[in-house]
């Protein structure tokens, strides 16, 4: 009885393990992905060009994602597109 109760424990710490660690990696994945441009243009200005028209623009050129960006901060907030 000994043996059965150490795997009983043995198993439930695995499968705690196993769940809190893959929750981790989704968690931290999420945070890592980056966004690289392909191809940056026009200029974001709100209330006229945002980031709803700045994904409309890109999806008609053939890109997947768009973002309203500037590559550091003294340069403008332009509408940038990416596969």
């Amino acid at each position: 009885m000994g043996i059965t109760k150490t795997l009983v424990i043995f198993f439930h710490i695995v499968i705690l393990a196993v769940s809190l660690s893959n929750h981790v990696v989704l968690t931290s994945g999420a945070k890592i992905e980056k966004f690289s441009y392909d191809h940056c243009f026009h200029l974001c200005v709100e209330g006229e060009y945002e980031l709803h028209e700045c994904f409309v623009d890109c999806v008609q050129k053939g890109f997947h994602k768009a973002d309203c960006v500037s590559r550091t901060p003294k340069d403008p907030i332009r509408c940038c597109c990416n596969y």
